[in-house]
């Protein structure tokens, strides 16, 4: 090394304090991509040397989705330099990186394709700053100087490091002369031939800069560049579009040539208006397909690299990103001004536009991905519609959605035992023999075996028959109205996709299918629908039945393009057989068809309708997101496609479709992770008038707010536990309630003795001070102001539900509040801490010192006044208090009014659908109390009338029903316990003991070092030590 000295490239002057803090906010972009590359270098390129690492402090694994976008972003860069690197020439080849950061392309290359870098340089161009950092790095790395000779730093005309091979340069690409000059002292300019690489670098210049330099690029002769960057090819407002341009605004470094520049065919045009003579131009999703760019068998492989299942998250990602090859003085190749063409432009057929209705969630509600559809009914046979499992925001759901009608006249009972959590299943409706739950997943690598069906009179899940293999993105369909149900397709496991076809039959389970014939390609989240008739088999001997089976991803990784006709013969005797027949169709028709998970259904005249999923090559338009296809004759023909004109724009990706008996169709739930921009969740309910003949016609058709779907609850679901019976059977009845006795005590020890005994009491008539007859409406209004305000819940219905949210949290006047509550309104105040709501626990003390010189506990409770956590003002209008539990002990004071309770004790939690980490369930009891759903329970009641006290122990869980218009209370909680209380903060006195929440993880631990075992092997372990715990309970 020639030279040691510091290195200090020269800033370019001019340039504001402002303008420079822009700068430093593009470079911070290189921050997170280089963490990002490093991930992939380790994970996807374990067998060669890792030159991120030394620009990455700690390694950070990322999610599969990030790691395969990035893999496919350094792959396409790495291909087409090694595609320049061994293109012939008599000239020294010179690879440019502009804006390069912390890339680490040009020993990726000296390492892979040595000799094809015997007459090439390398040189990277960005920020002086940034440069500097990495001319540090490199001189004190062996590993990256120890490649590189004739080696020195700090030389000339912004050129930081110098050597045979590789050369860095400190410079503002706004400035090309200084760019052009620094590169005319480190190569002989007219005897070389260049390729530029500008990996999202170039779009953070203003684009009269960007396009500066791309023009400035195709005057040095011979020439190339490759530019990997943004686009919107479906305008800004597709939700994925939309959340990555709100990414880089809130890091206030936004794209700059996205919008004059938006899809395929201006960027091509950008490139020849500005001097390249061809101009190829591909998104990434194409790139991703291409075998001259990925062969089929490296993507194959890609499958052991990690498990991945984030397809359609994956799709619009890369179609948001295209990839430029430029060259200029091209002997070999002709002028391409055409290229790929989006498949919307091609389809020449009306679009039109359905009537909708949107239904805003609240807050995270309905926030639901990859679930499953099924329909349900009333007493009264008012239909409802649940949106089953799938993903929330942080983890998978054990719960479904329940949707109903503004029409609806009655709600419906539901059950809380059913279905683990999952994702990537299907719910089937078989008709009046009951709605078929299938398989699906919790990881990639843990596919499940099991089936439910749902039975819609009596709402409740009933385990059948098993798969013989785990599958999850299967497609089923119910053979005409029968109560048949076939499958095809799915995923087993990462890499094995489920090659056969299974029949349903109720009483029997899964019976194989023999394929006939070779024409299927087995694919996994394929579209699969049967036609409605059934017919004689040709034989005479049996059943036929047919339908349409479309696209899915094969074993290459892509969307395959096959759009079959199945045929299912069931004989009298015999195994049932299905064949496949191609089907005639266009290929512009075939290439919208074929999908990856999206929904169908058939309308009596025939007409498929094709809802959401991802396409091949291409983003799918808003045009696009519903097809219209012909049937009725061959060759399938697509009449029609829809576009959902409404105001937020929905994504029809992770959604759940169902066609309910009016002919509407609802959307629920749906988003993506929008690669690592952020989640963009559908925020509300769609419902859109579906009749495609009237549709198609253009026959006029409404839709009212009334008839519209909304999200009305969440039904937490809970595993059927075996516990260990004390004497003979119970009834099967309604369970048998036990009033909470009532007492009298006259000492302190009265109540240590009831806290020892851990039983529920009343204490009643207890002396709680003048508040008992001085805390009227109208008092306490006085006492603490008509206009101070305090934050309540307010309630769209009697029965709160904490678990579906179905209160909002609105901030009232006092007094406003107390007039609402007199008149019926649903209000329920739980107060907390005046000053630090969020920090401290409330104490009546200091946060209503007006009210607090009223009341008092009587002198027999000093052990709770002693170790007192919170005092706690509640005021009830007519609103029921959801069950749940209390870690802390405490003592209910009622003051004003009355109320009703239902306790049960911790022994019953198992049969509460309590989710695991929760301490609250979304159970009525009150309306469910009288039936067989809680028979295996031991509820305890009492009514509470001023001056009475409850005891209730820790973890007693409690529900309560106000018997009076207004209801008045003070909540003293204390810790009965010397220690195992959860650390941190704990502002309600419910955070669950220490233990638990350590105990949690150590079940998360122990559940993942299975994870790589059979699903049979695993579930018997599991279940073993499982049991272990329960013995351990009991002893």
């Amino acid at each position: 090394m020639s030279s040691t000295s510091k290195v200090k490239a020269k800033e370019a002057p001019g340039r504001s304090t402002k303008e420079r803090a822009l700068d430093d906010l593009v470079m911070a972009t290189n921050s997170s991509s280089i963490v990002s590359k490093r991930s992939v270098e380790r994970i996807y390129y374990p067998n060669e040397p890792h030159f991120f690492r030394f620009f990455v402090k700690k390694f950070q694994r990322r999610a599969p989705l990030i790691n395969r976008g990035y893999y496919i972003r350094l792959h396409v860069i790495d291909v087409a330099v090694r595609r320049f690197l061994e293109r012939p020439s008599e000239k020294k080849k010179v690879v440019i990186n502009l804006g390069c950061g912390s890339d680490v392309l040009p020993w990726q290359c000296m390492t892979r394709y040595p000799d094809s870098c015997q007459n090439a340089k390398f040189i990277d161009i960005d920020f002086p700053d940034l440069i500097e950092k990495k001319c540090r790095v490199v001189q004190e790395t062996p590993e990256l100087n120890s490649l590189l000779t004739g080696l020195k730093t700090n030389v000339a005309n912004h050129v930081v490091l110098q050597s045979d091979q590789y050369v860095e340069i400190g410079c503002d690409l706004r400035r090309i002369s200084d760019v052009e000059q620094a590169l005319s002292t480190v190569v002989d300019m007219a005897h070389c031939e260049f390729m530029f690489v500008a990996e999202v670098s170039i779009t953070y210049m203003e684009t009269e800069g960007a396009d500066s330099v791309i023009k400035w690029a195709s005057t040095l002769g011979q020439a190339e560049f490759c530019l990997l960057e943004q686009v919107i090819p479906d305008g800004a407002d597709h939700p994925f579009a939309k959340t990555m341009l709100a990414h880089f605004e809130k890091l206030k470094t936004p794209l700059k040539s996205v919008f004059t520049y938006p899809n395929i065919k201006a960027q091509r045009d950008r490139f020849i208006n500005r001097g390249w003579s061809q101009v190829d131009v591909n998104n990434l999703w194409q790139i991703w397909s291409d075998d001259r760019w990925l062969p089929a068998d490296q993507r194959r492989k890609l499958d052991d690299v990690e498990p991945f299942d984030e397809w359609e998250e994956f799709a619009i990602f890369a179609s948001h990103y295209c990839v430029v090859i430029a060259q200029t003085n091209t002997e070999t190749t002709q002028l391409n001004h055409e290229g790929p063409q989006s498949s919307g432009i091609l389809l020449n057929v009306p679009i039109l536009t359905p009537v909708v209705q949107f239904r805003e969630y609240s807050g995270t509600r309905g926030q639901r991905r990859f679930g499953a559809a099924t329909k349900l009914r009333n007493d009264l046979g008012e239909e409802f519609l649940a949106n089953t499992f799938g993903l929330g925001t942080n983890t998978r759901l054990r719960s479904y959605d329940l949707y109903t009608k503004e029409s609806c006249l009655q709600d419906i009972k539901t059950h809380h035992i059913g279905p683990s959590t999952r994702m990537c299943h299907t719910i089937t409706d078989l008709g009046d023999h009951g709605s078929l739950l299938v398989g699906g997943r919790t990881s990639p690598s843990s596919a499940l075996p099991d089936c439910w069906l749902f039975k819609k009179v009596v709402n409740t899940w009933k385990r059948v028959d098993d798969l013989p293999v785990p599958i999850y993105r299967h497609g089923v369909t119910r053979l005409g109205h029968s109560s048949l149900a076939l499958l095809i397709g799915g995923k087993s496991d990462p890499s094995t996709i489920f090659d056969g076809c299974l029949l349903y039959q109720p009483g029997i389970g899964w019976i194989e299918c023999e394929i006939v014939g070779s024409n299927y390609l087995p694919v996994y989240g394929s579209m699969l629908v049967s036609f409605h008739k059934a017919a004689h088999s040709p034989t005479g001997d049996g059943v036929q039945f047919q339908g349409v089976l479309a696209g899915g991803i094969s074993r290459d990784g892509v969307i395959a393009n096959q759009l079959l006709q199945w045929d299912l013969i069931l004989p009298e005797d015999g195994k049932p057989t299905i064949s496949f027949h191609e089907m005639d169709c266009s290929s512009v028709s075939n290439g919208l068809i074929n999908r990856f998970g999206a929904s169908g259904f058939f309308s009596p005249e025939g007409y498929l309708t094709v809802i959401g999923g991802i396409i091949s090559n291409d983003v799918v338009t808003r045009d696009q997101d519903i097809l219209i296809v012909d049937t009725s004759k061959l060759p399938f023909k697509v009449i029609s496609t829809c576009r959902i004109a409404i105001t937020p724009r929905p994504l029809l990706i992770g959604a759940s479709v169902e066609l309910n008996s009016d002919g509407q169709l609802a959307v629920m739930g749906g988003g993506a992770t929008c690669f690592s921009m952020g989640t963009f969740w559908n925020p509300g309910c769609y419902t859109i008038g579906y009749i495609p003949k009237d549709l198609v016609y253009g026959l006029p058709m409404s839709l009212s707010r009334d008839e519209s779907w909304k999200l009305e609850r969440i039904v937490e679901l809970t595993e059927a536990a075996e516990r260990p019976r004390v004497s003979g059977p119970r009834s099967k009845g309604a369970a048998v309630k036990v009033d909470i006795p009532r007492l009298q005590i006259t000492t302190e020890a009265d109540f240590l003795a009831i806290l020892k005994a851990g039983k529920p009491v009343v204490l009643g008539a207890s002396n709680l001070g003048s508040c008992v007859q001085t805390w009227s409406s109208d008092y306490i209004v006085q006492q603490l102001s008509f206009d101070r305000e305090v934050v309540v819940h307010e309630a769209n219905s009697s029965k709160m539900d904490f678990n579906s949210k179905n209160f909002a949290y609105v901030t009232k006047k006092f007094g406003d509040m107390m007039q609402e509550i007199a008149d019926g309104h649903k209000l329920y105040l739980r107060a907390l801490s005046g000053d630090h709501p969020t920090d401290q626990p409330a104490n009546i003390k200091d946060d209503f010192p007006q009210l607090a010189r009223d009341f008092q506990l009587p002198d027999e409770l000093s052990f709770v006044t002693q170790n007192e956590f919170s005092s706690v003002l509640r005021i009830t209008g007519p609103v029921n208090m959801w069950l749940h539990y209390d870690v802390m002990a405490n003592v209910y004071c009622q003051v004003v009014g009355s109320k009703r309770f239902i306790l049960f004790p911790p022994s019953d939690v198992t049969q509460l659908s309590f989710a695991p980490g929760s301490s609250s369930s979304s159970i009525d009891v009150f309306s469910e109390l009288q039936s067989s759903s809680l028979a295996e329970t031991h509820p305890h009641e009492a009514v509470l009338n001023p001056g009475d006290i409850l005891f209730l122990p820790p973890l007693w869980m409690h529900t309560v029903t106000p018997l009076s218009n207004l209801g008045v209370a003070v909540n003293v909680f204390f810790r009965n316990l010397e220690n195992g209380y959860s650390t941190g903060r704990d502002v309600y006195g419910n955070r669950d003991l220490a233990a638990y929440e350590k105990g949690r993880q150590d079940v998360a631990r122990i559940a993942n070092a299975f994870g790589k075992l059979p699903p049979d092997m695993r579930d018997f372990y599991l279940k073993r030590l499982a049991d272990e715990l329960a013995q351990k309970a009991l002893g």
